[in-house]
């Protein structure tokens, strides 16, 4: 009996506490060594804060149309070249942001052209102008900024 209890307190003891409160804790950068021990931070786009905490994209989306709005090209450039100029400055972005660009650059080469034709389809010419804008500026991931861009300048229609 006295083992278990002993059991039973360690596991106790050495179980790691639940963050079920304000989400506070999730919120700091992860520090990670790199393949040559370099440190380096992690910055966690959207940190688990549990269900009550969900983002609101389509808010965020509105506040991003209100910063973005003004400094886009004016006029706004056609869809296919909206398009294509977006698809370069996302190659950019991570070229100079991946410590090893070259498996990216090949996934971005290897799908060009139906992220081109997918853009031209699905995407307005000013949330392809406003990924270009932000990922040149280093404001995100490709797949956030399309998200948060469709939304803030969807298609006529949409």
């Amino acid at each position: 009996m006295r083992s278990s209890a002993v059991l039973l307190l360690f596991a106790w003891a050495a179980a790691p506490g639940c963050n079920c409160g304000d989400g506070a804790g999730t919120t700091s950068p992860t520090p990670t060594a790199g393949a040559d021990g370099e440190s380096r931070v992690l910055n966690v786009g959207n940190p688990a804060r549990g269900l009550d905490a969900v983002p609101d994209y389509d808010a965020q989306a509105q506040a991003l149309r209100a910063d973005v709005a003004p400094r886009l090209p004016d006029p706004i450039p056609d869809t296919t070249t909206a398009c294509t100029q977006m698809l370069a400055a996302v190659g950019e972005y991570y070229a100079q942001t991946e410590r090893d660009a070259t498996p990216q650059h090949a996934a971005l080469q290897a799908t060009h052209d139906s992220e081109l034709k997918a853009c031209v389809a699905e995407t307005s010419a000013a949330a392809a102008s406003c990924v270009a804008l932000l990922a040149r500026e280093q404001a995100g991931e490709y797949p956030w900024l399309l998200d948060q861009c469709s939304r803030a300048f969807p298609r006529s229609g949409s």
